[in-house]
């Protein structure tokens, strides 16, 4: 990561678009495991 976030800065990203989509990148990654605890969640554990 901190390889990517070097080149990035390197090609004038600044860092306030940087730190976005990192936000951004979090947030779906958070998502997509909220979404697997609702599957886990609606599973039902007495079969």
């Amino acid at each position: 990561m901190a390889h990517y976030l070097g080149v990035a800065r390197e090609s004038g990203i600044s860092e306030g678009q940087i730190s976005a989509v990192q936000g951004i990148a979090m947030a779906v990654s958070a998502g997509r495991i909220n979404a697997q605890l609702r599957r886990v969640e609606d599973q039902d554990w007495r079969e």
